[in-house]
This record gives structure tokens, sequence and C-alpha cells, in this order.
């Protein structure tokens, strides 16, 4: 699990009592906005976004920023975070650290593929076992948005709940924000979106005979 390699992938808000939790009903306004993101994202072949990434530890009141990129094809990715480059064809994933030259390969199974794992769920992670509520309307860089909250059904979950800005002018996803239950803050901002365009599958695989001294770490058998 690369969190993003990441941690990137590990991106949640606002600690709220669980108990709460149970009285959250499905708001169908938030809902009709929340399907409207997933449409236009699955309506691409594929997707390119820069990203910035904020983590703010709580325990140890450290803040800190780095910028990525990240190339989306189905359920293919190429990740650039936090001194990794991350490739998943769909079956394998290497995650590269470029500056200890030592790559990590693994297969993800089943529901260990998740948001958490597979940063292509950003826009669409919704789906998977979660209460929502629109929260109202906002505005970031003086541009509309929606303000929706998000709580996982699964109280078990290491995360209480989310929060994302989506917007009005054009469905698009603008930032995830969470809160994990381990005091450590994540947020995400999504730039530069770019559709359609053409990517070869070679793009979300890692040859390791690119590099003949790297470190290889096998994690499939």
């Amino acid at each position: 699990m690369i969190k993003l390699s990441l941690t990137v992938a590990t991106i949640f808000f606002v600690a709220i009592a669980l108990t709460a939790q149970n009285d959250i009903v499905q708001d169908p306004e938030a809902r009709k906005i929340l399907d409207r993101v997933s449409e236009k994202t699955n309506s691409h072949s594929t997707i390119i976004a820069d990203f910035e990434l904020i983590i703010d530890n709580r325990m140890e009141n450290i803040q800190s920023s780095s910028k990525g990129l990240i190339k989306i094809k189905g359920n293919k990715y190429y990740l650039e975070s936090m001194g990794s480059l991350v490739y998943y064809n769909g079956k394998t994933m290497w995650s590269f650290m470029t500056d200890i030259n030592e790559v990590t390969i693994s297969e993800p199974e089943g529901e260990e593929n998740n948001f958490v794992d597979n940063p292509a769920l950003i826009f669409n992670f919704y789906n998977r076992d979660f209460k929502y509520r629109l929260i109202g309307e906002t505005e970031q860089n003086n541009i509309p948005m929606y303000e929706i909250d998000l709580y996982p059904k699964d109280l078990n979950q290491p995360y209480s709940s989310f929060k994302l800005l989506v917007k009005k002018s054009n469905n698009e996803l603008y930032m995830v924000r969470a809160r994990s239950k381990d005091a450590i803050d994540f947020t995400i901002y999504i730039h530069n979106l770019k559709y359609n365009t053409p990517l070869e599958d070679v793009i979300f695989e890692f040859n390791t005979s690119d590099y003949p001294d790297i470190e290889i770490i096998d994690m499939r058998f």
C-alpha cells in the first residue's frame, strides 16, 4: 500500500463523535452533486492533473506541503509525489523511491485496492460506503464551490470524515480534506485538470532493466 506512496491518499478531515454518524442520513442534494462529479469524470478516457498536498501533524504541530502530478487511464495511474514515482497498470504496482534508487513491487487485491491505495478513485470514491451531506456553498479564490461532508459507515475506518469542495461552474473536484484518527490532517488541492490526453499503457509500467543498479523489493511472493 503506497499511501500515495505516499500518504497523498491518506487525506481526510474533521473529527466527529462516532455516535453522531449514526444520525446522519444520505442527503439527496449532496448525492446529485457527487453524481455529476462522477459522471463527468467517467465520461473522459484519461485525466491528468497537478495537485498540492498539505499534511498537518497536530500531535507535533508540524505542517508540510508538496506538489505532485497524476495521470489516470481507467484503473491505471502514474503518480509523482514526495520524491516517489508510482506506477500502477491495473494489477501490478511499482513504487520507485528516486533518492535511494529503490523500487517496491506489489499487487493490491480486493478491498485493499481502494481510495487510499488507488488515487485513481479520488473522483468517485464516495460510492464506497459513505454517508454524505451538503453543508452549503462557499468560495475559494473567488470561485463558487459546493461544500460536502462525508462520513464512513464503517466506524472501524482510520478516518473520521472527509470534506469536499466542488466547483459549481463545471462540477470539478477542487479539494479533498480529511482528519484521520491519528491526529494528522491531509488536504489535497487539484489543479490544471486535463481530459482525454492520449496516454500509452507503457506509461503505467516501470521497467527495472532501465535501472541496472536499482534495489528491488518484491512483495508479490
